[in-house]
C-alpha cells in the first residue's frame, strides 16, 4: 500500500506531531507499505517573519495543500494522512475530482478548541497573558481547519476518548492512542531500582505557558517542601533559563530548582532513572507522551485527568489523578513522595500500563485502519 502522511509541524524525530509520524512510518515501513512523510519544511513556507506568521496563522492549509499537490502526487497513493486539519483544502480537491482517488485521514493530535478555552480561561485568571492576535487569529482559525478536515476526510484519527466523543457526530472516527518511543521502551526494560532514587527528586517535562499547567507548579513545589525540605524538582524541555523561571517561585525554593532548556533522550533517560516522581499537570492535552514514557521508566505519577490519564489512569491504583491546581498537586506530591510503600506501588503498577503502549499496538490500529477502508467509499455525515 502507498501511503502519504503531511505533517504541518516541523521535522523533529522526539517532538509531539512529528515523533508520532515517525515511528508510524518506520513500523508501516517494516511492514511492506511505501511510506512517504513530509514535514513543515517541505512545503517552502516564506522566510519573511511577517510573510511566515501570517501564512501559518491565516493561510496555512492553502498554502501546504498547493505545496503538496505539486511535490508529492497524492492522487497516486492509497492513502493520504493529514494533522489538524491542514490539508482541508487538498482533501476537497481530491474528492471532488471523480475516479478512483486515495483513502483521506485527518489525524487529531488532541482538538485546538480545548487548548483555546484553557487559554482563555488562564488569561482570564490573570495566570498567563492571551494576546489580540491569539484570540482574534490563531485561535480561531486553528479550530476552523480541525472542523474543516474532519469534514472533507473519509475517516479521522483521534489520540484520547475526549476528542472522540466531540467528533463522534462528524464523520467516521476512530481512536487510536500513540505509543512510547521505542528508544524509550527499550531503554525502560532495565531500570534504576525504585528505592535507590535520588530521595524527593520531582521530575517535570513540559514548556512553561498555561495550556501545560505551569502556573500552578510553584505552589506545589512551595507545599512539597514545606513537608518535605530536601525535595528537588527539575523541569526539563522549557526551552527557559533557570533566571526566567526562578522568578515565578517562592525564594525559599529557587535553589532547589534546576532547569534544562533542552534535554537530548540519552539524558531523559538518566533523569527519569534517577527521580522518583514526574509531575503533569497539564489543563488540555491530545495525549500527552511525556507522561507514559516517564512512568515506563518507574516514575510515580502525579497528573490531572487530561489525554492519557483521563483514559487510561485510575488515582491511587497507577497515579494520582488529581484537578490541576497547586493545593491539590501539592498534596499529591507530599503523599508520594513521604510514602515509600504507596509511591512504589502506584510506579510499579503505572510502570505496566504505560510499557504497555508499544510501537507496535499503534502502528496495527492505523494498518488495521488503513487496510479496512482503503479502497472502498466511507460515508461522512
Amino acid at each position: 500500500m502507498r501511503i502519504l502522511m503531511l505533517s504541518h509541524s516541523p521535522n523533529d524525530p522526539d517532538g509531539g506531531a512529528s515523533r508520532i509520524y515517525h515511528v508510524l512510518s518506520e513500523g508501516l515501513a517494516a511492514r511492506g507499505h511505501e511510506v512517504d512523510v513530509r514535514h513543515q519544511e517541505d512545503y517552502g513556507l516564506p522566510t519573511g517573519r511577517l510573510p511566515r506568521l501570517v501564512v501559518e496563522r491565516v493561510g496555512l492549509p492553502q498554502w501546504i495543500s498547493r505545496a503538496a499537490l505539486s511535490s508529492t502526487s497524492p492522487g497516486d497513493h492509497d492513502v493520504v494522512m493529514a494533522s489538524g486539519g491542514t490539508m482541508y483544502p487538498l482533501f476537497r480537491r481530491l474528492r471532488a475530482s471523480g475516479g478512483p482517488r486515495p483513502l483521506l485521514v485527518s489525524h487529531a493530535h488532541g482538538m485546538s478548541v480545548y487548548d483555546r478555552i484553557v487559554n482563555l480561561g488562564e488569561s482570564r485568571l490573570g495566570h498567563f497573558p492571551a494576546s489580540p492576535a491569539y484570540r482574534a487569529v490563531s485561535a480561531p482559525f486553528s479550530d476552523w481547519w480541525e472542523y474543516r478536515g474532519v469534514a472533507a476526510a473519509d475517516v479521522s484519527v483521534v489520540q484520547n476518548l475526549r476528542d472522540l466523543d466531540q467528533l463522534r457526530t462528524r464523520g467516521t472516527i476512530v481512536h487510536i492512542p500513540p505509543a512510547v518511543h521505542p528508544e524509550l521502551l527499550v531503554g525502560s526494560e532495565t531500570i534504576t531500582p525504585l528505592d535507590q532514587r535520588v530521595p524527593g527528586q520531582v521530575l517535570w517535562f513540559g514548556t512553561w505557558e498555561s495550556r501545560k499547567g505551569a502556573w500552578y507548579v510553584p505552589r506545589a513545589l512551595r507545599l512539597l517542601r514545606q513537608a518535605f525540605p530536601a525535595a528537588r524538582l527539575v523541569i526539563g524541555g522549557t526551552g527557559k533559563s533557570h533566571e526566567e523561571l526562578a522568578a515565578h517561585f517562592d525564594p525559599a525554593d529557587r535553589d532547589a530548582l534546576t532547569v534544562l532548556p533542552r534535554v537530548t533522550r540519552a539524558e531523559q533517560m538518566r533523569l527519569m532513572n534517577e527521580s522518583q516522581v514526574f509531575l503533569f499537570p497539564s489543563l488540555s492535552e491530545g495525549f500527552g507522551l511525556a507522561l507514559p514514557e516517564a512512568m515506563a521508566f518507574g516514575l510515580a505519577a502525579v497528573t490531572s485527568p487530561v489525554g492519557f490519564a483521563a483514559d487510561h489512569l485510575t488515582d491511587g491504583l497507577n497515579a494520582r489523578v488529581v484537578p490541576a491546581t497547586g493545593e491539590h498537586v501539592g498534596a499529591a506530591l507530599v503523599q508520594l513522595v513521604t510514602d515509600d510503600d504507596l509511591r512504589q506501588r502506584i510506579a510499579a503498577r503505572g510502570r505496566e500500563t504505560a510499557r504497555s503502549f508499544t510501537p507496535e499496538r499503534m502502528v496495527d490500529g492505523y494498518d488495521r485502519l488503513f487496510t479496512e477502508y482503503a479502497g472502498r467509499p466511507v460515508h461522512v455525515p
